[in-house]
């Protein structure tokens, strides 16, 4: 799937579409949020963070924003918790 969505965007960038546009698109035709990530790092060449905050902080993606914020908080948590010994 990961080659499919990078075709897909590229075929959308190279018709001038805006990456918040690809990637409402993308999302819209049902790849996931890592595909979209997956995407924008291949396309842009950016690094894996900057990647994953563009895809976070788009309007694709913002009706998942608050529930994805809320997971990464728990699984930080049990991280620490289980890192000190608890």
């Amino acid at each position: 799937m990961i080659g499919e969505v990078t075709t897909r965007a590229t075929a959308m960038w190279d018709d001038g579409a805006r990456w918040d546009e690809i990637l409402g698109t993308l999302r819209g035709e049902g790849f996931s949020k890592v595909e979209c990530i997956r995407a924008t790092v291949e396309m842009l060449r950016l690094p894996l963070a900057d990647a994953k905050r563009i895809v976070h902080e788009s309007r694709a993606w913002a009706d998942r924003r608050e529930d994805d914020d809320r997971f990464h908080e728990v699984l930080e948590a049990e991280f620490r918790a289980e890192a000190s010994g608890g």
